[in-house]
């Protein structure tokens, strides 16, 4: 027996700012919902994605946990004539809480199993004791990267305050990479991308052709690929291979992110982003033959959205990630070495 949630308040609802109801939950194919969810960070929301088939509404993605979060997710279920106890499973792209942040409320007001690719598990830290262990190797790793040890405290805190914020619940079972999703009428297939995370996954419906990318694939920014504590030893390129594995479709599917918005054209985006991690490989190599040694040096050299001294600390942190994974894959393609000792030194 599943608990019964809170009333839905269409008034509280999705109340971010004056063009956020309009946002909330949206038809995208027939028997397919997008629910945007507010999310605290400059993307405002990420989607929860609901799927009628035969036997009921499979999920994919679940968004960030708050309050207003879960109320505007049961309102976008609403607005798709679906009800709690129609949800016969949740489907998960990877394990950042803005994707997995309501595993908790799915366990306790819906029937619904939740699965996940097997190698995201790792990543999930159930106790106090395991969040602790992940601080603990988040500030060895910023150690190797050089950052000065005036700053390791303010990113393990917030790493910390992460950590607390990541869902504590393991899924049910794990998805394969091409089995279809149980309850899915074998439309709703998973597509292995690591890069992002070790265990990312795609999502591709074969019946309505739709591709459910989460974080692998965005129509304009191009994900974080960090290569950190607990990432695969080359995640960019997984990540890259993963691109390729994507542009294999023999019909184009509409991207549907987690992210920003829908759109066609998956092709020309995933050259788009190739070509954007190619020049990032050619400008962190410059860095370095221009005397960075550091990842922390490197970081501070190149270029990001923002100066990277006015970043917070999750983005100093995403920015530390990404410049070693491209540091690392330098490396392994032989145009740079990486130098023993703590902290690590990169060179020609």
């Amino acid at each position: 027996m599943t608990a019964t949630p809170p009333a839905v308040s269409s008034t509280s609802a999705g109340s971010t700012g004056p063009g956020w109801r309009r946002l909330v939950a949206s038809a995208v194919s027939p028997g397919v919902w997008a629910t945007a969810l507010p999310f605290p960070s400059v993307l405002s929301y990420s989607y929860s994605y609901c799927l009628r088939y035969s036997g009921g509404v499979v999920v994919v993605d679940l968004g960030w946990d708050t309050a207003e979060g879960w109320q505007t997710f049961q309102l976008g279920l609403t607005r798709a004539g679906v009800m709690l106890d129609e949800i016969i499973g949740v489907v998960i792209t990877h394990t950042h809480p803005d994707h997995y942040g309501f595993a908790a409320a799915i366990k306790k007001y819906t029937p619904a199993w939740i699965a996940a690719h097997g190698a995201e598990r790792p990543l999930i830290a159930a106790t106090a004791e395991e969040r602790a262990t992940r601080v603990d190797e988040m500030a060895e790793w910023l150690q190797r990267c050089g950052v000065p040890g005036s700053e390791i405290p303010g990113l393990t805190h917030e790493a910390a305050e992460l950590q607390a914020a990541m869902p504590h619940v393991q899924p049910d079972f794990d998805l394969f990479d091409g089995v279809p999703v149980r309850g899915s009428d074998g439309s709703l297939v998973p597509v292995h991308t690591p890069g992002h995370t070790p265990g990312h996954l795609c999502f591709h419906d074969r019946e309505r052709n739709l591709l459910f990318t989460g974080d692998h694939l965005l129509p304009r920014v191009t994900p974080n690929v960090s290569k950190r504590p607990r990432s695969t030893a080359d995640p960019l390129a997984d990540f890259m291979a993963s691109l390729d594995r994507l542009a294999r479709f023999e019909r184009p599917p509409l991207v549907l992110p987690g992210h920003e918005w829908a759109f066609d054209g998956l092709a020309s985006r995933t050259a788009a982003v190739r070509s954007h991690h190619a020049r990032r490989l050619d400008e962190i190599e410059a860095a370095v033959v221009q005397g960075a040694g550091t990842v922390w040096d490197v970081a501070r050299s190149v270029r990001w959205s923002r100066q990277f001294d006015t970043l917070d600390s999750r983005g100093r942190r995403q920015a530390l990630g990404e410049t070693y994974s491209h540091l690392y894959r330098l490396s392994r393609s032989g145009r740079l070495v990486m130098g023993d000792g703590v902290p690590e030194r990169w060179k020609r």
